[in-house]
Order: structure tokens, then C-alpha cells, then sequence
């Protein structure tokens, strides 16, 4: 059958991707023919090529997802290396989950993949599950209908393939599974990820996350700031009818307010939109200006504050 990818080596470029010992190594042993790959934990990203169906096929393997063994700054330089690897990109990620140890408290292995390689690369993605033969068919049946199951596959446009373990793969198995690869390389007409996608993804990721802890930080500041109105209004109670003005007056306490505000605010200037930091910065301080008013508008006074016992 002729490949549906596009090329002039006529390779077909594959990323292994999974949490540790889920059977990355194996199963692309497996799909070459030979023991290319030591089936241990990969600590680092590997390239093995073969012969395969008359196709030229390169795999590469990568170190599980939550590897303990690897710090995040060192996880990343190995998935950077994955993509050196199989340059100019891989055809397809194969995300392979181990069914014995499938479980509803799984980690989230599709925001594993976004993290690294960015949304599109789940354009490029099959799940594979692996150990179909250690499942009943009823039991199969079960899993495929569950939340989990339709979640995780949902993500990847619903492409997903079940596999046998490395000692119950025949060759009809790897024609099945290359056949499947083939299906999803052709709806992406031919084409490969593509390594600038990976470039840029970090970047939007950092914007992204800066962009949230921003979000998170001014909700926070406001519900600090609504807290400390309130607790002054204890601790200061508002005086009855006839008492006279002895304590700082209403917009003092706004202004104070404000300055630690803005404070808080002044952190992350500089990872900021100019514009955006304003509107946040008016939001936060009409936030705050409102909730005093309403402390004291429900006291029945405005302006004034009975003075503290010495």
C-alpha cells in the first residue's frame, strides 16, 4: 500500500509519547522488528530507524510524562531534542497508554501533550492503547463507553488504536495499526507537524499562563481589599446619630486602599500590556471604592467613624 504521507525520503516520522512504563520502548520495538530500544525507563530521547512494509519508518522514543528521575527543565530539553530528531517534524504523535494501569485518576496526558508541543499537536495524535489481549471483550467494551475513555480520544479528533502487548503482536497487527496511521495521515493530507509550531508553542504557553496568574492575582487583590474594608468597618464601628467625626474620612481610607493596590499591581508591570494593566488597575480600584461605599451606606452613615476606645 502506498504511504499517505508526503515527502521525498517516503519516511514515516513517529514520536512516542506516555507516562513511564507504559510500554513506549516495547511497542516500537515491536512495530521495527527488533530490540532497537532498551525497554527500561527512557531517561532520554532516542532515534532508531528501520524497514518496515517496504517503508522507511523512524521512531522516536521519549522519557515518560511525570518522570521523577528528570527535573521539568531537563523533561523539557529532552522533548526539544525529540524534535531534532525526527526534523522536520514528526507525522504522527502515538500517545501509548498501558490499559492495565488505565484509570480514572490518570493524570492529564492531553494537557502533557499541549504543554509541550501546543493545541495543534493534537491534530497529529492517536492514542494507542496497548494490552487489548489482557482485556475481556466485555471489559473492552465497558471502557470504550466510559467518560475517561471518550474524553481522552475526544481530544484527539476520536483517533485512537488498541494494540497487543510485544509478545502477542503478529505482523497482521503491525499492518493494522501502520494502515490506521496511514487513515490519519491522509485526513491530514499528508502533511507532518511541523517544528516552528513547536517553536512557538512555549512562548504562547508562557503568555498564557502569565495572562491567568495576572487574571488570579487581581481577583485575589480584590477580594483582599474587600476584606480589609470590612474588617476596618469592625473594628471601627460606624458612630449612631449624634456622634461627633474623629477618624479619617471616607476617600483617606479609598486612597489608602488604593496605594496597596496598585502595590500588589506593580509586580508583574512589566510582563504586562500597558493598556490592559490600566483597565485592570481602574477595575481593582472601583472594585474596592464600591465595596467600601457599601459598608458604609449599610451602616447608615457616609463619612463618619466612631472613635476607637484608647
Amino acid at each position: 500500500m502506498a504511504p499517505a504521507y508526503k515527502g521525498d525520503s517516503q519516511e514515516l516520522r513517529i514520536v512516542l509519547l506516555g507516562v513511564s512504563g507504559a510500554g513506549k520502548s516495547s511497542t516500537a520495538n515491536a512495530i521495527l522488528g527488533r530490540e532497537a530500544f532498551k525497554e527500561s525507563r527512557t531517561r532520554e530521547s532516542e532515534k532508531q530507524t528501520g524497514r518496515v512494509e517496504d517503508r522507511n519508518i523512524s521512531i522516536i522514543d521519549t522519557p515518560g510524562f511525570f518522570n521523577t528521575q528528570l527535573t521539568d527543565e531537563e523533561m523539557k530539553n529532552e522533548m526539544m531534542k525529540s524534535m531534532y530528531l525526527c526534523y522536520p517534524g514528526p507525522h504522527l504523535f502515538l500517545l501509548v497508554i498501558n490499559l492495565k494501569t488505565f484509570r480514572e485518576e490518570q493524570r492529564n496526558l492531553v494537557e502533557q501533550v499541549q504543554e509541550n508541543f501546543g493545541a495543534q499537536a493534537l491534530k497529529f495524535t492517536m492514542v494507542l492503547f496497548v494490552g487489548r489481549e489482557k482485556i475481556p471483550n466485555r471489559q473492552w467494551k465497558l471502557l470504550m463507553d466510559s467518560r475517561r475513555f471518550q474524553e481522552l480520544v475526544s481530544h484527539c479528533r476520536g483517533q485512537y488504536h488498541a494494540f497487543n502487548s510485544k509478545n502477542d503482536i503478529t505482523p497482521t497487527h503491525i499492518t493494522k495499526l501502520l494502515e490506521r496511521i496511514d487513515e490519519i495521515i491522509k485526513q491530514n493530507d499528508g502533511q507532518h507537524y511541523d517544528i516552528d509550531i513547536y517553536l512557538r508553542a512555549p512562548i504562547k504557553c508562557r503568555k498564557g499562563k502569565m495572562k491567568k496568574e495576572r487574571e488570579i492575582k487581581v481577583q485575589e487583590t480584590k477580594q483582599e481589599q474587600i476584606q480589609i474594608a470590612r474588617d476596618t468597618i469592625h473594628m471601627h464601628p460606624v458612630k449612631e446619630k449624634g456622634t461627633r467625626n474623629v477618624v479619617t474620612k471616607k476617600k483617606d481610607f479609598i486612597s489608602h486602599v488604593t496605594k496597596i493596590e496598585r502595590t500588589e499591581l506593580y509586580v508583574d508591570r512589566h510582563s504586562r500590556d500597558p493598556q490592559e494593566q490600566k483597565n485592570d488597575e481602574e477595575e481593582v480600584v472601583k472594585t474596592s471604592a464600591k465595596a467600601l461605599r457599601n459598608c458604609f451606606e449599610h451602616k447608615g452613615e457616609t463619612n463618619t467613624v466612631q472613635k476607637p476606645e484608647e
